[in-house]
């Protein structure tokens, strides 16, 4: 999906309104994301946006907008609609320092305030319509992480195989060799192509043993890389269904902004969700 300028300002200032809205209640509450981000729980989320607004220039590199990345994002933003107050990171919660207990006179006893009821329905609304405009601004982003890092990978897992391929016919028959230096030059890991381009100029492939140690280190990396492709392909559909689930929870959310005057939100969101559908019929 395409998304226009106007509509990627239009999307992009939308959720900044609402992120300001956000950090402003979690600071006055401590909310904060937890483990070693001690920050405002939408700084978190907000460096993605960042991320995309500035294209890696502002200080956010484009490496936040990772396919894994953007599906914990997702998993979280769903995850703070349903726990509105709670720290989604391991350890979350505005802990001390240190585990030392610390006697206070009742003068100095600071009591965090808690958001009563109505602070509380507040903040699932803000999150709930930010995770939906987060999920569909930032899918093209997921996919096409996706897809470039699938195809250099799929192309990597083959070129490994054709090499296997050409070594083992190497081990009985050694006009094979100019094959296996064309296929070691065809590697796109330059570390790899450098160190294997070693091995044959020193002549190791001449001792069988060290070709089949050589054949299984490779048929290993290959499957490590195999094991990447399947958590990408499983961070990809996590984004997929985490987007839909976001979307049929906010129907009506959608219908409320639609009788703001915010049509053009309205469109973007149902567009997006129309091409992952679509998307979706073609898995």
């Amino acid at each position: 999906m395409k998304m226009s300028s106007t509509e990627q300002e239009s999307i992009v200032g939308l959720l900044t309104r609402i992120y300001s809205d956000i950090r402003e209640i979690e600071e006055e509450f401590q909310l904060v994301a937890g483990g070693n981000d001690f920050r405002p729980r939408i700084e978190h989320f907000h460096d993605a946006v960042r991320a995309f607004s500035s294209q890696g220039t502002g200080g956010v590199g484009l490496e936040r907008l990772s396919v894994e990345l953007l599906s914990y994002d997702l998993s979280c933003l769903r995850y703070i609609v349903s726990m509105p107050l709670a720290s989604f990171k391991p350890e979350g919660g505005a802990m001390s320092p240190s585990a030392d207990l610390v006697v206070l006179d009742k003068g100095l006893a600071v009591k965090r305030p808690r958001p009563d009821r109505i602070v509380r329905d507040r903040i699932t609304e803000l999150y709930q319509t930010y995770a939906v405009l987060f999920s569909a601004l930032l899918k093209p982003n997921a996919d096409h992480d996706y897809h470039e890092r699938i195809d250099t990978l799929n192309q990597d897992v083959e070129d490994l195989h054709k090499l296997n391929s050409h070594l083992d016919a190497l081990a009985d028959n050694k006009d094979q060799l100019s094959k296996v230096v064309t296929a070691i030059q065809h590697l796109e890991e330059d570390d790899l192509r450098e160190q294997l381009m070693n091995f044959m100029q020193q002549q190791k492939f001449q001792k069988k043993d060290n070709l089949k140690k050589l054949m299984n280190f490779l048929k290993e990396h290959a499957g490590r890389k195999d094991k990447e492709i399947a958590d990408i392909e499983e961070a990809h559909m996590t984004y997929v269904m985490s987007q839909l689930g976001i979307f049929e929870n906010s129907k009506d959310l959608l219908k409320k902004m639609a009788a703001q005057g915010m049509n053009l939100v309205g469109k973007f969101v149902e567009n997006a969700i129309a091409e992952t559908r679509r998307e979706m019929g073609r898995h």
